[in-house]
């Protein structure tokens, strides 16, 4: 049985004004962000009985020009690197933060944005269809036509273990194909901003029409951050699930996180813990990585790199960015 399908998904708001507002005063009315609609980032206000609408990025860090002068972070050996401070709404380090860029798996947190939103029953058990992946060296779970598997340990397959058949099969279940899946995830970036993404898979596999960047990036996984259960499964270093094999009946596996900040291939930054985080890496868009963290003072932040050279550039680079702009 196939999610709710909000494949057409509503872009522009309506204001419902008539008959609920009586004398003057100030009063809040949700409105969505439009690419076409006629509305910004900074200011929004109806003048229907001084009828105050919210910003779209009123609790949102701002996208800004450059701002690398308090780090000595390399960026000769990445494409783009980024910290925000979320509740501050600040940010902390922006490198080349709209720059066009080939996401790799981050590509994911996009998918599993879409199945949180769409599928009220995280244990319904799905079929998969044909899920195959012909990219060689592909990371796959390895699922056949006809396997059946909880929509939750699904998700855990695709962001933990970043299996691309695993979110090709969330696709399918979701819109019915790649291609009307990958409309979704247009009309979803375009509602949070996200200007400078166009997707045209669920799994960030190299496409010349398929990018996004950091600033993006950042807007897509605040909001799956909403979802507790999207934060619990970005935060596994191990998993174990089973599943029913269309070959072999019931089988049971244990998966690992690619995060090695997790699996200690690479020390957390000093005094900040990592709550959590995906990564991405493909022949195009080198090294990639975002992470969930909070400072020692409890406070929350999401960092990004993009196009490291080099998995020791990658995650040096990381805790560096995170020590020197996270120093409460």
């Amino acid at each position: 049985m196939r999610c709710i399908n909000k494949k057409t998904i509503q872009r522009f708001g309506t204001l419902l004004l008539a008959g609920m507002l009586t004398g003057c005063g100030t009063v809040e009315v949700p409105v969505p962000y439009g690419m076409l609609d006629g509305n910004t980032d900074y200011a929004l206000t109806s003048t229907v009985e001084q009828a105050q609408v919210p910003l779209f990025a009123e609790k949102l860090c701002a996208a800004v020009a450059d701002e690398t002068e308090n780090s000595t972070i390399s960026t000769d050996v990445l494409k783009s690197a980024c910290v925000y401070d979320i509740d501050n709404c600040n940010v902390l380090y922006s490198y080349q933060a709209n720059e066009r860029l080939s996401p790799a798996s981050l590509t994911k947190i996009m998918t599993c944005l879409l199945v949180l939103e769409n599928c009220r029953n995280l244990d319904e058990i799905i079929t998969i269809g044909d899920v195959t992946i012909r990219e060689e060296g592909a990371q796959n779970f390895g699922f056949k036509e006809g396997d059946r598997i909880t929509l939750r340990d699904l998700l855990y397959v695709t962001l933990v273990y970043s299996a691309n058949d695993g979110a090709l099969a969330l696709a399918q279940h979701v819109a019915g194909t790649q291609e009307d899946f990958a409309e979704m995830m247009n009309a979803r970036a375009e509602e949070l901003g996200a200007t400078h993404s166009h997707f045209v898979n669920p799994h960030g596999l190299t496409h010349e029409e398929h990018y996004t960047c950091a600033y993006d990036l950042y807007l897509i996984f605040n909001a799956a951050l909403q979802y507790p259960e999207f934060q619990k499964i970005i935060n596994t270093d191990k998993y174990s699930f089973s599943y029913i094999s269309a070959a072999n009946g019931e089988v049971t596996k244990e998966i690992s996180t690619t995060n090695q900040y997790f699996l200690k291939g690479y020390e957390s930054p000093e005094n900040i813990t990592v709550l959590g985080g995906k990564t991405g890496s493909t022949a195009a868009a080198g090294k990639c990585i975002i992470l969930y963290l909070r400072s020692m003072a409890g406070h929350p932040y999401i960092a990004v790199v993009m196009g490291a050279d080099s998995y020791d550039t990658l995650y040096h680079s990381m805790t560096q960015l995170c020590t020197e702009t996270m120093n409460e």
